[in-house]
């Protein structure tokens, strides 16, 4: 049986994707295509690049790799991912779809054309990247002359590709909607915009044949690096008592 992971996008929420995966292989599933988007694409990137939940997750919350997430304003006024790029670049040298050990699809938004693209082939960390890329907090990426902002915008549960080609399709969705107060305008807007991602997935949901969206997930802030460990492990727990569907179980 081929069964696909989904991988939504959700901010730190979705170092929860790590303890997800990590609970499906303590089941002994195992994924044979990934689709992901936003922090799902840099989740899904690495793991399929050969990469353990756990090793993932050193990668995700290195000092190195905060570092390059740090203030580095463009003349746009936005922050920029190169750095983050170059990062992820020495765990992933050949910066390949093809070279990947799992087949991976990831999708951003074309910010003119205003409509999905989904990569599955060719170059491997610009698309990651500018899946990646929040409107009003990162500068867009540039990628084969188009401009791309985060996929989450028109899609944050990039299902679609994985229909028809997988026997069995799993969802993990971590962008939960949290109900903590608010204090700044810059809260606010984020705030808003992860609400309107949310609306975009509702149809997506329902097309996993098994959704794992931990409840709790809505008490962390999708900004909150700060609690990576606690996030990873409400992914990994909540997933680790749900009874799989039989035709799973019995593969």
């Amino acid at each position: 049986m081929k069964i696909g992971l989904v991988l939504s996008g959700g901010g730190a929420r979705g170092i929860a994707h790590l303890g997800v995966i990590k609970a499906l292989l303590e089941k002994n599933i195992e994924i044979s295509g990934i689709s992901g988007c936003s922090a799902g694409s840099i989740v899904g990137a690495l793991f399929a690049a050969g990469y353990s939940p756990d090793h993932i997750f050193e990668i995700v919350v290195s000092t190195a790799t905060l570092r390059a997430l740090r203030p580095a304003w463009s003349r746009a006024g936005l922050l920029r991912m190169q750095k983050a790029e170059e990062v992820y670049l020495k765990y992933i040298p050949h910066n390949s779809f093809e070279l990947l050990k799992i087949p991976l699809t990831v999708n951003a938004t074309d910010l003119y054309a205003g409509n999905t693209v989904y990569f599955s082939s060719g170059e491997l960390l610009k698309p990651v990247m500018a899946s990646c890329c929040i409107p009003g907090l990162f500068e867009p990426i540039v990628f084969n002359e188009t401009t791309y902002i985060d996929g989450g915008v028109l899609n944050n549960m990039p299902v679609e590709p994985l229909l028809g080609k997988y026997d069995f399709i799993i969802g993990s969705h971590c962008n939960a909607f949290g109900i903590n107060q608010t204090k700044s305008m810059t809260t606010i807007i984020m705030k808003a915009l992860f609400l309107a991602i949310n609306n975009n997935s509702k149809g997506r949901l329902a097309q996993c044949d098994f959704l794992i969206e931990p409840p709790t997930l809505k008490l962390f802030d999708p900004f909150d690096i700060r609690k990576a460990s606690s996030i990873f492990k409400e992914g990994y727990e909540y997933a680790r008592q749900l009874a799989l569907p039989e035709m799973i179980s019995a593969r």
